[in-house]
């Protein structure tokens, strides 16, 4: 099989679509994961002040605690975002492909339909999984429709042909 005959597959189908969902949704959750963070952040102050406020020394146990625990969840909130990130790009990826995959095939379909210059349309059809197969399917009806009504236009208008041509006889 050469190059040519091979199908490409795009990562991205509709890039400025994709990179839009992907960013307002990675928009949204740095916003949810800053104020987490900040949260944390006002938790371990609060407990430092209470330690402060308790006459405690700087040196006392309980700040080195302290400080122990505001790394760990510090550390732990990192290894978390991070894979948050990632699960929202894969997952960006692949709910994108399914609402930009099946608009990109219509697309297409109908572009050669139309480059074809076919007086008869034809059906399309989405990949199982796609979102809006109601698309394909509505667009498949009127495919229905328009093919039936050209038939019974032609049969009529040949029907009309031969009338014409046995009156002429």
């Amino acid at each position: 099989m050469d190059k040519s005959s091979r199908k490409k597959k795009s990562l991205l189908i509709n890039p400025t679509f994709q990179w839009t969902l992907i960013g307002y949704t990675s928009a949204v959750a740095t916003l949810i994961l800053v104020s987490m963070h900040e949260l944390n952040s006002f938790a371990f102050r609060y407990f430092n002040e209470i330690g402060q406020l308790a006459g405690l020394p700087k040196d006392h146990v309980y700040f080195e605690f302290i400080h122990m625990q505001e790394a760990t969840v510090f550390r732990t909130f990192i290894a978390i975002s991070c894979l948050v990130a990632i699960v929202l790009i894969l997952g960006g990826l692949f709910v994108s492909h399914r609402i930009a995959g099946p608009v990109y095939r219509m697309k297409k379909d109908l572009e050669r339909m139309t480059a074809d210059n076919q007086t008869q349309l034809k059906e399309i059809h989405f990949r199982k999984g796609d979102y809006f197969p109601e698309l394909a399917e509505a667009f498949n009806a009127l495919v229905k429709s328009k093919n039936e009504l050209s038939g019974t236009h032609k049969e009529a208008a040949q029907k009309d042909d031969s009338g014409s041509d046995e009156k002429a006889s």
